[in-house]
């Protein structure tokens, strides 16, 4: 009786011992499960935060205007070069945000252009291109915020 009983006994915690081992197996795949989720969200943040931080930001000044919705924001892209001395042609394009029009100056060759820009964000790309087909391009983003303004104070004098 007492041999039924040992091998009861070892079975009973072997059993014991597997379902623990088999709850903590599970418990370090949730937490390297969470870990890995917390990780992916991190980047996305981090990101995140790398594009919001590469954003040009305008305000629109306040001029005690309240009818001023608008800025003017210059585009230059005369800080581009070609290593061989080569003249370079630029080309200016709107990938996102509102549609806006391009003004050139008459003696930038193209590389500084100026737009409106109402509240909101825009998104350019120059194409800078030499003599021999070669080409580059940057994008920037711009974000415009709309124009401050401070709710007044109210002030009661009781005489």
């Amino acid at each position: 009786m007492e041999r039924y009983a040992t091998i009861v006994l070892l079975v009973v915690s072997v059993a014991a011992l597997s379902y623990l081992k088999t709850e903590q197996l599970d418990f370090y795949a949730a937490n390297a499960e969470a870990s890995e989720a917390a990780a992916v969200e991190a980047a996305a943040v981090e990101a995140a935060e790398r594009i919001e931080a590469a954003k040009i930001k305008f305000t629109i000044p306040h001029d005690r205007d309240a009818n001023t919705t608008d800025i003017v924001v210059a585009l230059d892209g005369s800080d581009s070069f070609d290593l061989e001395g080569d003249s370079l042609f630029y080309a200016w394009s709107q990938t996102s945000g509102s549609d806006v029009y391009l003004q050139y100056e008459d003696d930038s060759n193209g590389n500084t252009a100026t737009f409106v820009a109402n509240p909101g964000e825009y998104t350019f790309k120059l194409t800078v291109s030499d003599a021999y087909g070669s080409s580059s391009s940057n994008e920037t983003t711009i974000a415009v915020e709309a124009e401050p303004n401070s709710p007044p104070e109210a002030v009661v004098k009781v005489y």
